[in-house]
């Protein structure tokens, strides 16, 4: 997936927890803050790889 979907499905699955816990769905929206937390693993991970590869066009006297 690329940044910009893990980014939305991000934002709608943390919009979808909150609303979820402001009414008597408090225990899924509990449920999916686990799932919200996996998702921002995975948007973390992919963001980070994407900068460490752009990171070899750089000079050396950049990188410090």
């Amino acid at each position: 997936m690329t940044l910009t979907v893990l980014k939305w499905i991000l934002r709608g699955l943390t919009g979808l927890t909150v609303v979820l816990l402001c009414t008597n769905w408090a225990a899924i929206g509990i449920g999916l803050m686990a799932i919200d937390i996996l998702v921002v693993v995975a948007y973390e991970m992919k963001k980070t790889a994407c900068d460490r590869r752009q990171m070899h066009h750089l000079p050396e006297v950049h990188r410090m």
